[in-house]
């Protein structure tokens, strides 16, 4: 039984880092726009697709594959950004709060995405990306670990690092930071808000796509793959939904419950455990276990 233990404690600190990416990636937009990313999904399993033509219809490796899907999720989410939520914010009119109308324009792009997808002839076929890794599987103690799950696991680690050193240690992260904590006055000691708004959806579309690319070697690829963001949600409210390092351990948190879950219980209770951690969550600590105390905030 230890044995079991160990295998799902270990199995799922791997799934809960790539919930950890979808978090921050649905966090980074809430915190820095106060509009929940209902697109955040979709997001990953376009990520995913982007690989899947790179690696299978260009022939690159997964090096190439990571670039490719971050540069045009990148992309997607900027152009997203200047041409929707840019003309959304333009005719709103004095003290009119335009937050449902920004949160249904992302849903907008959700179904939009998977509706460009399913197009695709390819997409009729369920797919799958080639390991990772490959190599005998590496033993953790009693647990097993496959090379490629510790390369995810690596990999998922450094962009998360990556990801905290551009808000820590560049002028572009701080102002990010500066305008998340206060928009006015940010805009008063001259950070330009449009441009910085554009660069925090570039960047958290950027990381999911990359957490898209991670899960496509280990999850079927499909059009509706983009579920998974409720997972990151489950990750976010865990940890608390403005709170950047309190999401990735609210990931993984939730990843290695789920596995308990299924251990101990069944694995039909698998899909049930996120919702049941929102709703004890929200009942008993709305902050999150990691947000610390609520702000009041003016509107």
């Amino acid at each position: 039984m230890i044995d079991l233990i160990a295998q799902a404690l270990v199995s799922g600190i791997v799934v809960g880092l790539i919930y950890s990416l979808i978090a921050l990636s649905v966090v980074a937009i809430y915190k820095s726009t106060d509009v929940v990313n209902f697109a955040g999904g979709d997001t990953v399993m376009l990520g995913g697709y982007l690989a899947l033509l790179a690696m299978l219809g260009f022939g690159w490796g997964y090096a190439s594959a990571f670039v490719f899907a971050a540069v045009c999720t990148f992309a997607v989410a900027v152009a997203f950004d200047r041409l929707i939520l840019d003309k959304v914010l333009g005719r709103a009119m004095p003290g009119q709060s335009i937050m449902v109308s920004m949160v249904i324009a992302t849903v907008g792009l959700s179904y939009l995405i998977k509706g460009l997808i399913r197009v695709v002839p390819a997409t009729e076929e369920v797919q799958r990306l080639p390991p990772l890794f490959t190599g005998d599987p590496v033993f953790i103690g009693p647990a097993i670990l496959q090379r490629q799950d510790i390369g995810i696991a690596v990999i998922s680690i450094l962009i998360i690092l990556a990801v905290g050193a551009i808000f820590r240690y560049t002028l572009a992260g701080k102002a990010l930071l500066a305008l998340a904590e206060n928009p006015r006055a940010a805009v008063l000691i001259g950070i330009p808000a449009k441009s910085m708004r554009s660069i925090v959806w570039g960047l958290a579309s950027l990381v999911a796509a990359l957490a898209g690319v991670l899960l496509a070697p280990k999850l079927l690829l499909t059009p509706d793959m983009g579920e998974i963001v409720m997972m990151a949600f489950a990750a976010a409210i865990l940890g608390g939904f403005t709170n950047l390092p309190g999401c990735i351990a609210g990931g993984i948190i939730l990843g290695i419950t789920q596995n308990m879950v299924g251990l101990f219980l069944s694995s039909q209770a698998i899909a049930v455990a996120p919702f049941l951690m929102i709703m004890l969550v929200l009942v008993l600590k709305p902050e999150g276990v990691f947000g610390g105390k609520p702000r009041m905030k003016k509107v």
